[in-house]
């Protein structure tokens, strides 16, 4: 991550952080900070662990890709403007299916839980990634960057809005309704992502876009009318003295399987 990409997240975190304490969209079960600090702490462990290969597989794939003029996109011949666009849509749509899969598959779904199995809902939870799922994901990205042919540029510019993104929807923000709708219409929205992060089984296997709204419209998994007062976060079994960052790490380990 470049010095630039993580000052942007930071600036956002700390925004998101302080507003959603001010105009919380939901009731927070815990508002101290050391939840937030086992998030970061997490957050840092997973960053740790991603840097140390994401570098050789996936931007050494993006080179393999361009040398070779491997990618839809590079076969296209679009102009590079036009193509920069169309990498963002086709990378954000190809996340929505991997997102979709880390609810499905089952040794997948064991290291989303734990992201899933925080009990309050906000930007913190944006950073709360196992890092067992983010290693995972390092290969899916590196098929990504090769099928699409997606250059290094729109690359960067796409992971950049998903940090920017994922901290806006998971936070506890709270916003006027019109203007809710109003996003809601594109873009992910706290109102709908939390319904994403409830217990109830039906509402968790729904809203899974990153970027864009169109994905769970497209594919029939949009679902908005959920009284945020009815929304309960967490996985079910879940207490705050089981979600240090030593507990939360060992969640895939489980012999059971976290509820989904």
């Amino acid at each position: 991550m470049s010095v630039l990409r993580f000052a942007l997240g930071a600036l956002v975190f700390v925004a998101l952080h302080l507003s959603e304490r001010k105009w919380p969209l939901r009731t927070f079960v815990d508002r101290g900070l050391r939840r937030v600090g086992v998030n970061l702490a997490i957050a840092t462990l997973s960053f740790a662990a991603v840097a140390s290969i994401y570098g050789a597989i996936v931007l050494g794939s993006v080179d393999w890709a361009e040398r070779h003029g491997v990618g839809l996109l590079r076969w296209s011949g679009l102009p590079p403007m036009v193509a920069t666009v169309l990498a963002v849509v086709l990378l954000d749509y190809t996340l929505w299916h991997w997102h979709w899969l880390n609810h499905r598959v089952p040794i997948l779904w064991r290291f989303h839980a734990a992201h899933h199995a925080d009990l309050d809902l906000d930007a913190s939870t944006a950073l709360r990634f196992h890092p067992g799922e983010l290693l995972l994901a390092v290969p899916f990205r590196a098929i990504q960057v090769v099928v699409l042919g997606v250059a290094a540029g729109p690359l960067i510019l796409w992971e950049t809005l998903v940090l920017v993104f994922i901290l806006f929807h998971h936070s506890n923000l709270r916003l006027p309704s019109r203007l809710d709708a109003l996003l809601g219409i594109v873009v992910i929205t706290p109102r709908v992502h939390g319904i994403h992060h409830s217990r109830d089984r039906a509402a968790l296997h729904t809203n899974f876009g990153t970027l864009s709204s169109v994905w769970d419209r497209l594919h029939g998994l949009r679902v908005t009318d959920v009284a945020q007062e009815a929304i309960h976060i967490g996985l079910p079994g879940q207490s705050p003295d089981r979600l240090g960052v030593v507990e939360s790490l060992a969640i895939p380990f489980h012999r059971e399987a976290p509820a989904r």
